[in-house]
Formats: C-alpha cells, structure tokens, sequence
C-alpha cells in the first residue's frame, strides 16, 4: 500500500484530462462551480481554471492522487493559504494564477493597454488609436466597478436583511477557518475509504511538516508530538451521488487517523457560505473600488489632456492640457476643487472631472461601509472555532479505567478492532492518560490505576486526580474479578442457570465495601460485622448496559452485587466466608471502593464490567486475558449501539451515581 504521506504530482497533461473527468461527472459542474466561485466583481471566477488548481495543489503536495478517475483537492484554511515558499518560478506562477485569478483577469488587460498606451503616444499619428485605447480601459475600469458596487450592494443587502444563502446552524464550521477537502472525484466507490485515509494521511503529514518548519525558524527542534487537525468534507465538492452517500453515512465527526497528527473528519450539515459574499461582507470590497479609482486617475489624464490641447490650440497657459498636469487636476478633484491656477475649459473636460469627484464621494461611503464590514468580520471571525469546541465539547467523554497489565492491553486491543485507533499517550501531572479515538459519537479514554485502593498508585488516590484533570461524563471501571457463584461446566455443557463459567461477565449493580468492618467475639467465637458502604452503580450505565445484551452475542453477562476489598482472596474457606456475609454477591474485586469515593465526590456516574478469571482460589490467571478482552468487547459493544451518545443522554442535568444503602 502506497504511503499516504507521500505526494504523486501528476503532469499537466494529467491535470487536463482529470479536469474533464471531473466536469463530465454527474456533479462535476456543481462541484467546479463551488470550487471556483464567482468573484467580487461578479464578471468572473475567482480561481483559475481546474487543470491549474489541479496542478498547484499537485506542487503544493494538496492533491491526494490515485489516478486520474480518483483524486481529492485538500484546501488549507484561509489565514494560511501559502506558508511554504514557491520551489521555482513555474511553482510561484501556478500559485499567483490558482489564488488571484480575478485579478490577473482585470489587471494584466489594463497593464497591456498602459504599454501598448506608453508605446504610441510618442507618436502624432497614433493619437487616435492612443485615444480608443484610453477609452477602452475607462471603459473597462467602468465595467468592472460597476460589477463590484453591485454584487456588493446585493450581498450587503441579503447580509443585513438576513437572505445571504450563508446563513445556517450557528454551530457549523467554516470552509475558511479549517483545512477542507474542497474536490473529491472518485469514479471506483470500493476505494471511498482508501481515498480518504489517504487524505487524511497527506493532511498529517503537511501539517507536522509545517510544525516542524514553524519550530525550526524559531530555533527549536520538534521530537515527538501530537495534534489534532480538522478536515472539512463539504458533500457540495463531491462529484458523484454515491460516494457523497458512501461518506455521508460516516460519523459526522469522526477520529480517522493515528500517527503525530490526528485528524477530525466533519461533514458539515449545511452548505458553506459564498466565498465572493465573505469577501463583500468583511469589507475588503473597497480594495477593488480603490483599484478602480487609481486605474481612472492613470487613463483619464491622457482623455482630458487630448480635449484641451484640441480646443486652446496654442494657448494652453493653466490648463490641463498635457498629461503631468491632467493628472494633476484630476488628482485634486478627488477634494472636489481646483488645483490653484489650473482648471479645464472644455465641457467635456468638467464633466469627466465631476465624475471623478463623485467616485471619491461615493469611496467615502464606500469606506465607511467597508470599515463596517470589516469590524462586523473581526468580531465573528472567531464564531467557527467557538463553534469547532462546541461540536468537541458535546462529544460524550468516556473514562475506561483498568488496573493490571493484561486489562490494559484488553482495552487497547478491543477499541482498536472496533475503530482502527492506535493509543497515544496524554500525561496530566503524575497520570498518564491514553486517548483512543471515537467511537459513534463517545471519546475514548483509557486510564490506570494500582491494585486495590489505599495503595499510593491506588483507585482512592488515583481517581480523584483523573476526575479532576480530564472531566468524563462517564467512568467504567473495566477487568477482571472473582467469581462468587461458579457453575464448574464441563466439557462446554451449559451452567446451571445464574451460575457463571470463567470468562462469564460480571456488572455490578451494587458494590459492598468489605474492608471497613468491626472484629469482635469472645474465645471460643469471632464475630464480624460489615460497616463499608453498599452503593449502587450509575442507573443510566446499568440501563445501557442491560440493553446491550440484548443483542450481545458473546459471553453470559451476570448482573448483581459485587464485594471489593484491599485483600486479594486466593483462599476457599475465605471465599466462603464472604459468602456467608453476603450471600448475592456475585464477584469480588479489589478497586471498587476507591472508585466509588472518588466518583462520588465528583458526581461522577460509573460503573463496574469485569470478567470472571478465576474463583478466588487457586489462582493461575490462564483466563485473566480472555475474561478482560470479554469485558472490554461488552463494554465497547454497548458504546457502539449509541447509547452514550450525547443526544442519548444530555438533558442538561447530571446523571450522578447512586447513594449509599447501608
């Protein structure tokens, strides 16, 4: 398989028939339009056409290619469209062509009719294809301005009447605030997900080059780090029906990658907003007034100076009769007046001069309205990362808590069978914290605590500090235990009914402190009394729990009460004895009573699921293994059926954990 880091820049000629493709897809021309939207002026695209955007982002390592029938376009954020320098010229002018198209379109015109203008007007005899030349560029200019007073005027209007086709969810992200998938042609639907790993591997890899890059020019060397990076997959840039369902049935924000740099995989559930109408509605539409305003003042001298020296002849004392002195006064009519001792005599001359100082009355207001825009902008630009954290925070949290080695890899390997995430370790002071991707729409986190719970790496002490740092909506101690109630089933017959066989799951229900107690008795009799809590479990995590046997098909899950004690019991009369004490019990685990005080204080819901590994006696831990990954595949299996998904659960009210019974 091909490494997804690495880039594949295609030819040109490659480009030109990729582009094809493209426009004969069933949504190709939609998606091109998306791509290449209509400018502020409203004459033109803004960006150049397909074949060039293909082959700047080939050199610019953004087009994810497979072949010339399967490739997506990565779009970086606005704010950093360029942050590595061009690697030859050829590089740089694909890049001005792909980012500044309607300029090029309205300048490079312009700056050929200048030449073309300074060449001739040397010359008498070219002073009439020097003066259509000049009327052509005010012409032109007119043209374009006008374009841009009116696509700005209707974008301002839809903007403050509320009508801009913008408008949406107020928590959907913004195309230009994050890195977007703009282009996703794909002809073969069975390589939907090879396209997209590979998306999201060449968007790791470009930003941790990046990093690196920032890092060194401020003199530090990056070893080792992670991220998380988002990546838009608008559906309006994909080019068929079936790969828009294929992806459209994904997890709309979804954890698909591991490595240095994770990436977060969301399909906005609207459509994004026009790229023309950002720039009108932040105000940088008076860029293009000014530009127009500086192309009139360098052609319309040449039309003043030409009118006067027509009508004075030779006597052109303090008249704008050639061009430093055209450009002059024509500069002062910006003011709205006269330069002292100049002033046209022609009608003609007046008029033009008029109209270019009512294009500096009407740039007043242009200005105000852009400065407008512009502080309207500033203060929402931060609305689409407000919105990235909301969509995060709303992400249930789940804390997976183990003790042992052997749970610890239990859970690692059981989530890495579901979602393909590998661990990658987050330290929060003295803990270490292991995140572990998503499944459905839960967070997963995998902690560790020591055995039992008063030792200093204990659940007591442990816990607390995890709570604390990390926040889980949810806590699920997951393992293994004692089992209480054994079936000893032979030969794969089945248990007797509500018996347990090693391997069997056990959640508890409640769980019985046993280590708090009082000895007491006389010679001949010892008496002990139990005076440790006996608390139940998180209803909401033993509902769900329940629920998800229904269609579980692995191991028997046993739910009941469960004893917890610093002792590890590996003795048969002490087994029995606990036994006697409380009779229900189905299981005995050392970790639950630090849990259960821990999660208490914090108003924490949690909850224990635990294998069966052996029978508190003669302990040999040959089931440890198949009885954690049971428990873990059980837990992971609820967590899959969507019943700790926010919209399952988050009513704006916390689901604490039961209250002690004793």
């Amino acid at each position: 398989m091909a490494d997804a880091s690495v880039a594949v820049s295609p030819s040109f000629a490659q480009c030109l028939y990729a582009a094809r493709a493209v426009r004969a897809a069933e949504h190709g021309p939609a998606s091109i339009a998306a791509l290449r939207e209509r400018g502020s002026s409203g004459l033109t695209r803004s960006r150049a056409p397909l074949a060039v955007m293909l082959c700047a982002a080939a050199r610019d390592a953004r087009l994810v290619w497979l072949d010339p029938h399967g490739f997506a376009l990565l779009e970086p954020p606005a704010a950093s469209v360029h942050p590595t320098p061009a690697l030859s010229a050829g590089h740089a002018l694909l890049r001005l062509a792909d980012r500044h198209w309607e300029r090029l379109v309205f300048i490079v015109p312009l700056a050929v009719a200048y030449a073309v203008i300074a060449v001739l007007l040397p010359f008498a005899s070219a002073r009439t294809a020097v003066l259509v030349l000049v009327l052509a560029t005010v012409l032109y200019t007119a043209v374009w301005t006008t374009g841009v007073c009116v696509t700005a005027a209707r974008t301002l209007w839809r903007s403050d009447t509320g009508r801009s086709r913008s408008a949406g969810p107020a928590t959907q992200p913004s195309d230009g605030a994050y890195w977007t998938l703009a282009l996703v042609h794909l002809e073969d639907l069975r390589r939907t997900d090879e396209l997209l790993r590979r998306a999201t591997g060449r968007l790791g890899a470009l930003v941790g080059g990046r990093a690196r890059a920032a890092a060194a020019n401020l003199g530090f060397g990056v070893q080792r780090g992670g991220a998380i990076e988002t990546l838009l997959v608008p559906l309006r840039g994909v080019t068929t029906t079936a790969v828009r369902e294929r992806l459209d049935h994904r997890s709309r924000a979804q954890r698909v990658t591991g490595g240095p740099t994770d990436v977060l995989v969301l399909l906005p559930e609207v459509e994004g907003d026009d790229p023309a109408a950002r720039r009108v509605v932040s105000g940088s539409f008076a860029l293009w007034y000014a530009t127009a305003v500086v192309a009139v003042l360098l052609a319309g001298p040449v039309l003043v100076a030409g009118w006067e020296r027509a009508a004075c002849a030779e006597h052109c004392a303090g008249r704008p009769a050639d061009y430093p002195r055209a450009l002059r006064w024509l500069s002062q009519r910006l003011f709205l007046n006269d330069p002292p001792g100049l002033a046209p005599d022609t009608l003609t001359s007046y008029v033009f001069g008029w109209l270019v100082s009512a294009m500096a009355v009407t740039g007043v207001l242009v200005g105000a309205v852009a400065t407008r825009q512009s502080a309207r902008a500033r203060s929402t630009r931060r609305a689409p990362h407000v919105a990235l954290r909301r969509t995060m925070d709303q992400r249930t949290k789940l804390l997976l808590l183990v003790a042992t080695d052997v749970e610890q890899d239990a859970v690692f390997e059981a989530v890495a069978a579901v979602n393909g995430v590998t661990p990658k370790a987050r330290f929060l002071g003295d803990q270490t914290v292991f995140e572990q991707g998503c499944i459905s729409e839960v967070a997963l986190h995998v902690a560790r605590c020591g055995q039992s719970s008063l030792a200093p790496s204990g659940s007591a002490l442990v816990v607390p500090n995890l709570l604390a740092r990390l926040r889980p909506d949810f806590l699920i101690m997951v393992g293994i235990c004692g089992g209480l109630k054994p079936g000893f089933a032979l030969d794969g017959e089945a248990s007797p009914r509500g018996r347990q066989v090693l391997g069997d799951i056990v959640v508890a229900e409640q769980v019985r402190e046993m280590d708090h107690r009082r000895v007491g008795g006389d010679a001949e009799q010892i008496t002990v009394t139990l005076r440790g809590d006996k608390v139940s479990t998180s209803v909401l995590l033993l509902d769900r729990l329940r629920s998800a046997r229904v269609d579980w098909a692995g191991p028997a899950v046993h739910t009941g009460l469960v004893l917890s004690s610093g002792a590890l019991v590996d003795f048969a009369p002490h087994r029995d004895a606990l036994l006697k004490q409380e009779p229900d019990a189905l299981a005995a685990e050392m970790e639950a009573g630090g849990l259960y005080a821990a999660a208490a204080r914090e108003g924490t819901p949690w909850i224990l699921v635990k294998g069966v590994s052996d029978w508190c006696a003669q302990k040999t831990g040959a089931a440890q293994r198949t009885a954690a990954g049971n428990a873990a595949a059980f837990v992971l299996h609820m967590v899959r059926g969507g019943g700790l998904d926010p919209g399952a659960w988050r009513d704006g009210t916390p689901h604490a954990s039961g209250r002690s019974t004793a």
